[in-house]
Order: structure tokens, then C-alpha cells, then sequence
């Protein structure tokens, strides 16, 4: 019988259906950056244009920014192109595992490639997702250029090809061989699942940080649950949900569903220290719920030690300096007083909501407003407390109008919201309270006036 031949490549129809499924996925629905992103580099490619397609083009094109400002700009394209992938990654695992063609963007550029894919009953799947292979090969491929040599090279050293197999089992027939396929496997099985696992640990972590949003934080917990599914032997999943859930009840106003959820998150706590005791998330899930449930001070202690064990860590160095900030270090925070990695400015070591409420709280009122602005740059949205503190700095540089024209935006964006009650739930001390309610409150009476 004669073999059968499909096409390498989808075809531009193909493409565009593949897209159009992404772009109205439930995975993507809270993403619209992400979205815009991936409309332009395949519309960009699918028109030819794909050799004009740089961090500087996208920064110009797709976000708006002007095409001369450098590196800030492409460091903001290189962060939503990890989150695409990420993403891509979830949405292959799970709700786009069946389907015929597939999007990449292979790290270290920003072309699109399509994967036309045979999903015919030959193919095999795990039982990590239809979508997980892929991931599996690509993330293997990143742990390769980060360092991950040596594991690969052990590999190809000492797995034995099928050729090997064959000759060490031939005397014990074809049972044997089928013994060796099945633990092969069942090794395959459990290597797709971690690494997935892993996948929804780093996609969960860019909605947890920054988001003093509920449902961000929602869609975060649901992803760090999958990743417990998958690999439950994995102290970074249970750390994860830890730290959502911890969040949450730390936004929740007192009562007793904001016990409950803070006890849920402090046994997730407890489970990933049991799992892994010298691991810097499980270390920094347990400062979180200790830090949510009162106990400030063996949270920070307990933070630093995260910091410690893995500096480099961004999610890790930002929830400790957000501590230092509710617990009234601001100052130190900003002179370097704390763990950090490398040496460059303390501004560049943390994300600039932290550094703009540390600015706001030390008086240092235009470096507030700076910070802000470069928040908003970096993430495409603000927050409600973001807003106050951005009103504040305003209103104390005597920058009136655009105060109130930012405290218009606040009602109008979040008219339940109530700062004034939730902020000494955050901050331990009522001077860092009051540094924002009073001028907020002074722009809020001046437009009552109105």
C-alpha cells in the first residue's frame, strides 16, 4: 500500500482559522494584549512582512509607543512574549488540545511558526493533556540553553536506542519488549506531567503578581489547582495556590470566608514546606499567609529567607518588597537594605507599583508619579489603590486638575470601591494610611463641589 502524504505546511486559511480559534478561546478571553500581539505577528507574516517584525516594531505598532524609546519598550515586548508562550502553552494543553494546526513562537524571537499537526486515533497522547508534548519539547529545549546541558547530554548517553533495546531482550520475546515500552512510557507520562505542571505554575504566577484583582487571582488559583493535579509531588504548585489564595483573603474584608480561605491557603503552605523545605516559593507561600493573617513580623523574616535562596526570582523579590512597603519599610526598601540580585538601582530591582507606593510613602512625590506611569506602561492596566496613590502624588506636586480628573477615572472604573476602609487592612501603620486617604479624600470633596 502505497504511503500516505499530507502537507508539512497549513495553508494561509488554515493560519487564520488557527488564530481566529486562539483569539476567541477561553484561555485568552482576559488577555488582550497577549491577543494583539499574536494578531500582529501573524498578520505581519502572513503578509509577508515578517522581517520587519522587531521588539520595536511591536512596542510601535501593536502597544503604541514611540518607535524611538529603547530598551524599556523592548523589555516590555520580551515580557508579554514569554507570557504568550506560556499561555499558548496552556491553551494546547487544554482546550485547544485537538486541534489541527498550531501557533508557536519559539523563544529568543517573535516569528510565528504553524505546526500542521495529524490528530488522527494513531497519534499518541498522555495523560498530561493531547497539548503537552509540544511543551514538553519546548520547555526542554529552554532548560537546554539555561544550562540544562548536562541533563540532556546524560540522556543521550545512557538512553538506549531501539536498537539496543531490541538485542538486550530478544532471548526473552516479545513480552519483554512490550515490559521495556510500557515503563518507557510510564517514565514519559510523568516527565509531560511535571513539566506541564510547571507551565500552569509559571502562567498562574504573572496573574497573582501584580493584581489586586479578584479575578486574576481566581484564574490563578484554578491554574495552580491544575498544576497539583498534574504533578501533586511539585512543592511550586501547592506554593502557588498558597499564594493566590492567601492574596485573596488578604483582599477579603474581615469575616469568616476570609478565615476559611486564608486556612486553605496556609495548609497549602504547610504541604509545600513538608514537600520541599528549602524551597524558596514554599518558603515565601508561608510568609504570605503568615503576613495575610497578621503575623508581620515572621513573615518578613521568613520572606528574606526566600529572597536568600533564590534572588533572581522577580515574583519572590516583589511579594517581599510589597510586605516591606504594608509594613512600613519603605525607606529601607528604597536604600538597598534588602536582598536583591545584581547590582543596579533599587528601582530596577522591584516592579514599579511597588517602588511608586514606596516613593509615595517616603514624599518623594514625582518619583511616585513616574513610577506609576511606567506601572501602567509595563502591565496595560492600573488598580484601584494604584489610582489612590497616583491621586495622591498629584495632589501633593499641587497638580490639581489632573488629580481630579483621576479620581473621575477611579469612581467611574471602580465605583464600589471603597479605599478609604480597605487600606489599613493593608498597611500595619495609620500614617501610611492617611498619606493617601487625605489627599485622595481632598480631590474626592473638591468634585462633590462640582
Amino acid at each position: 500500500m502505497p504511503m500516505r502524504v499530507r502537507p508539512t505546511e497549513p495553508d494561509e486559511k488554515q493560519k487564520r482559522d488557527a488564530l481566529e480559534a486562539i483569539l476567541s478561546s477561553v484561555s485568552f478571553a482576559d488577555a488582550n494584549r497577549l491577543k494583539a500581539f499574536l494578531t500582529y505577528i501573524v498578520e505581519e507574516t502572513l503578509g509577508g512582512r515578517e522581517a520587519g517584525i522587531r521588539a520595536k516594531t511591536i512596542a510601535s505598532d501593536v502597544y503604541g509607543r514611540r518607535p524611538e524609546v529603547g530598551a524599556e519598550q523592548e523589555a516590555i515586548v520580551r515580557v508579554d512574549a514569554g507570557r504568550l508562550r506560556r499561555r499558548l502553552d496552556v491553551y494546547y494543553a487544554e482546550e485547544g488540545s485537538a486541534a489541527p494546526v498550531r501557533i508557536h513562537v519559539l523563544p529568543g524571537g517573535y516569528l510565528p511558526t504553524f505546526e500542521l499537526r495529524d490528530v488522527g486515533p494513531s497519534e499518541e497522547t498522555s495523560d498530561a493533556g493531547a497539548g503537552g508534548a509540544y511543551a514538553v519539547a519546548r520547555i526542554a529545549g529552554a532548560l537546554v540553553c539555561a544550562g540544562g546541558v548536562g541533563l540532556a547530554i546524560g540522556w543521550a548517553f545512557f538512553a538506549p536506542s531501539s536498537e539496543t533495546l531490541h538485542a538486550a531482550v530478544a532471548p526473552e520475546g516479545t513480552a519483554a519488549i512490550e515490559r521495556v515500552g510500557t515503563i518507557r512510557h510510564s517514565v514519559n507520562q510523568v516527565s509531560s506531567a511535571s513539566l506541564l505542571a510547571r507551565t500552569f505554575v509559571e502562567e498562574a504566577s504573572d496573574l497573582i503578581f501584580p493584581s489586586i484583582d479578584p479575578a486574576r487571582l481566581n484564574a490563578a488559583e484554578i491554574l495552580c489547582a491544575r498544576a497539583i493535579e498534574l504533578a501533586p509531588e511539585i512543592s511550586d504548585g501547592h506554593a502557588c495556590l498558597s499564594l493566590a489564595q492567601a492574596f485573596l483573603a488578604f483582599l477579603m474584608p474581615p469575616g469568616e470566608p476570609r478565615r476559611e480561605l486564608l486556612d486553605r491557603a496556609t495548609r497549602e503552605a504547610d504541604l509545600a514546606l513538608r514537600i520541599d523545605p528549602a524551597g524558596a516559593y514554599s518558603q515565601m507561600a508561608s510568609a504570605w499567609a503568615l503576613f495575610a493573617g497578621g503575623d508581620r513580623a515572621t513573615a518578613l523574616g521568613r520572606a528574606s529567607i526566600a529572597v536568600g535562596l533564590a534572588p533572581d526570582q522577580p515574583l519572590l523579590r516583589n511579594f517581599y518588597g510589597m510586605m516591606m512597603v504594608f509594613d512600613g519599610h519603605s525607606a529601607e526598601l528604597l536604600t538597598a537594605d534588602v536582598p536583591l540580585t545584581g547590582n543596579g538601582p533599587v528601582a530596577q530591582q522591584y516592579h514599579p507599583f511597588i517602588i511608586a507606593a514606596a516613593r509615595l510613602l517616603t514624599e518623594e512625590y514625582q518619583d511616585t508619579i513616574d513610577a506609576v506611569e511606567a506601572a501602567v506602561q509595563i502591565e496595560g492596566r492600573t488598580s484601584a489603590l494604584m489610582s489612590a496613590i497616583y491621586i495622591a502624588a498629584l495632589e501633593n506636586t499641587r497638580n490639581g486638575k489632573a488629580a481630579e480628573q483621576s479620581a473621575r477615572n477611579l469612581v467611574q472604573s471602580w465605583p464600589a470601591s471603597n479605599i478609604g476602609a480597605a487600606l489599613p487592612q493593608y498597611f500595619t501603620h495609620d500614617e501610611d494610611v492617611l498619606a493617601i486617604v487625605a489627599p485622595l479624600e481632598t480631590v474626592l470633596g473638591r468634585l462633590d463641589r462640582e
